[in-house]
């Protein structure tokens, strides 16, 4: 694997940008966020820029493997092809899968640093005088999806990577298919929920209003903020093919419920409406909520993932066993709850654990 020292780094860069004098590495520090690959920010001076120092991100997978089940190259090949477009992203730099620098089979990509921040300072303060500002961020949000729902996926030869629904009804029951495949390609021990919630989720999908390439994994800490815009969208490891409600029904915050004096101010009902205005496309809350339901299998899917690279590697990381473990189980007591076999879990202890992750992040 990359070793990240400072003479690796400067032996790597020095090899890999062409440069006669050798790379001189200011700082390597790897990002204590994120659970489902390694990421690393690396520092080295260029005389050849105006600021004198370059700022690169490395990207790849645990030892044990990535907690999502999707390949790191799936994520570089989204990545380049979004640079192609107006969504923001991080310009990719290039792939590197040399035997040279990738030791024990890890390949990584590099990309640009974006100068920015993922937190939104009082995003999550109650408190009516932040009301503006917490609505300004859940549009502006909403707002950089509908691009993405908007590109033109087949030019851009996303179907050459994801699978992709033939129509508009088939979306639901694709992306139920697709979860359910790279599950029993994984699975260790049988898991009767999961084809339980399968087979119930069939019989109640939805058509989509239309189809759309999908980020997947959405809500404050997965996007890079400069104020109060998005300058990069990150974190496409769950890109998907299908209905633009999914990436709504997961927004993990970024609708926040706000009444005041009775009154609604701000939530769902609204969001939908305001990214109706932006988009022109049609989300339902009936398909919102179908994909609430449908993320508890996309739970299952990548928590037995995680299982799996606990089972088989002395090299697992911490955070894939706790996917592995208690986030399987809330994908499937969510599930459950569903199907009316359980009662839903109390929202104070989602508010709760929600709150605990923050504080972990942070």
């Amino acid at each position: 694997m990359m070793n990240f020292t400072p003479e690796r780094m400067s032996e790597y860069l020095t090899h890999k940008l062409g440069l006669a004098a050798p790379v001189t590495v200011a700082d390597i520090a790897r990002f204590g966020r994120g659970s489902s690959r390694e990421t690393w920010f690396v520092r080295y001076h260029d005389p050849d820029r105006p600021s004198g120092v370059v700022t690169v991100v490395f990207r790849l997978d645990f030892p044990a493997g990535s907690t999502i089940p999707s390949p790191l190259e799936q994520e570089y090949f989204i990545y380049e092809r979004l640079g192609r477009t107006d969504v923001p992203v991080a310009r990719v730099l290039w792939w590197e899968e040399d035997p040279r620098w990738v030791a024990g089979g890890r390949p990584f990509y590099v990309r640009e640093h974006v100068d920015g921040t993922w937190q939104v300072p009082h995003f999550h303060d109650p408190d009516p005088r932040y009301d503006e500002l917490r609505i300004a961020i859940s549009k502006e949000h909403l707002g950089k999806l509908a691009r993405v729902h908007a590109l033109d996926w087949q030019g851009l030869g996303f179907d050459t990577i994801l699978p992709a629904p033939r129509s508009t009804a088939e979306c639901a029951h694709l992306a139920i298919d697709t979860i359910m495949q790279r599950f029993e390609s994984l699975r260790l021990e049988p898991v009767p929920i999961m084809l339980e919630a399968a087979e119930w989720l069939h019989e109640r999908a939805p058509e989509a209003p239309r189809i759309s390439l999908c980020k997947g994994t959405n809500g404050l800490g997965e996007e890079i903020f400069r104020g109060r815009e998005i300058i990069a969208m990150s974190d496409w490891e769950e890109a998907s093919i299908g209905d633009p409600a999914c990436d709504i029904a997961f927004l993990q915050s970024f609708i926040p419920e706000i009444e005041r004096d009775g009154r609604t101010v701000w939530g769902l009902g609204k969001a939908l409406e305001f990214y109706r205005s932006v988009s022109g496309t049609n989300v339902t809350v009936e398909n919102v909520r179908f994909y609430k339901i449908l993320h508890g299998l996309k739970m299952g899917e990548y928590a037995h993932n995680a299982g799996v690279a606990v089972a088989r590697s002395a090299e697992a990381q911490i955070r894939q066993i706790w996917t592995g473990t208690e986030v399987f189980f809330f994908g499937k007591h969510n599930l459950a709850a569903a199907m009316g076999l359980l009662e839903p879990l109390p929202q104070v202890l989602w508010a709760e654990l929600n709150q605990s992750v923050e504080e972990l992040r942070a």
